[in-house]
């Protein structure tokens, strides 16, 4: 293998940022377990074929924030692997026509899969499912892409908090049983989503002084970083407030259930760490461990939840 091919395969993989893909897969099984607790059964077929079309969107999406947020890469002097993109264009790696072609690529195979799906889903009306994979089109690819751009209008945290909780699941939960009567995906879903807000709001922090500079109205931008840090704080305890609260309704019943106050010293240990920011007051700068922390307090409200459903609930 030559070394372009091999710098290009490497550019490809970085700019697909697949360390973040973890937590919608994650969410999506829980819908899918959440499923087979009321029907008693899954389709194997529509459970693998709705995640590579999930996985898919969000790869899509991903390559066109990558391509609209190059004037903010360019600027930005605290990216790092939470924050900031890839910089794959903006060090010249891959050009704006490659990552077009990737990002056309990746809608024809979205129009292959789908057809896959409508063909093999008995339980959920054909209708519906494209009414799902239409939204999840609409709010990934519009968080950057013209006219939406979400993330430049201070809508763009709220749309991958709720894409990357209600959405999921609720994917994983329609694909499955057809119908979205039963609470239980709904209730699973709101610990995850105060908790990705919360994370997502962090992101911004670094990133604000370039956003700012081009226009792009995040929260962070629009309120400052010591605000955000608190929002940031105040998300992280309603999602362990939010998740016990479930406990004490009945869900997470059993002793699988109990592992769901291990949210409670995480959430204590990240609520420090911000407090420990904002007495600080340097913003302007990367924040790594704190994302690490945020994002890595994400997993337990779905991994937690998935691993009750599966031998608890």
């Amino acid at each position: 293998m030559s070394t372009i091919i091999r710098e290009k395969i490497i550019a490809w993989l970085k700019i697909a940022r697949l360390q973040f893909y973890l937590m919608a897969w994650v969410a999506y099984s829980m819908g899918a377990a959440a499923a087979f607790i009321t029907t008693h059964s899954v389709n194997l077929r529509v459970y693998w074929l709705g995640y590579i079309l999930l996985f898919l969107i969000e790869l899509c999406t991903v390559l066109v924030n990558e391509y609209n947020d190059y004037d903010t890469d360019r600027l930005n002097t605290n990216y790092s692997i939470f924050t900031g993109g890839t910089r794959v264009i903006v060090e010249g790696k891959l050009s704006f026509g490659e990552v077009r072609i990737g990002i056309y690529s990746v809608l024809a195979l979205i129009g292959i899969f789908t057809s896959l799906l409508l063909h093999v889903d008995q339980s959920a009306s054909l209708p519906a499912i494209l009414a799902f994979l239409l939204v999840g089109l609409l709010l990934g690819l519009g968080y950057t892409l013209p006219p939406l751009k979400f993330s430049y209008r201070g809508a763009g945290e709220t749309v991958v908090g709720v894409t990357h909780s209600f959405y999921v699941t609720l994917c994983g939960y329609f694909f499955q049983s057809g119908n979205l009567s039963d609470p239980l995906p709904w209730l699973l879903s709101i610990p995850l989503f105060f908790a990705i807000l919360a994370a997502i709001l962090l992101a911004g922090i670094p990133d604000r002084t370039a956003d700012s500079a081009v226009g792009k109205r995040t929260i962070a931008v629009i309120f400052g970083p010591r605000r955000v840090a608190q929002f940031a704080a105040g998300f992280v305890i309603l999602a362990a407030l939010s998740a016990v609260t479930l406990r004490y309704s009945g869900i997470f019943r059993g002793a699988s259930g109990m592992a769901i106050f291990v949210v409670i010293p995480h959430a204590a240990v990240l609520v420090l760490g911000l407090f420990r920011l904002m007495k600080s007051g340097a913003y302007d700068r990367r924040i790594d461990p704190i994302m690490g922390s945020a994002l890595s307090y994400i997993i337990w409200f779905g991994m937690i939840p998935l691993v009750w459903l599966i031998w608890g609930g």
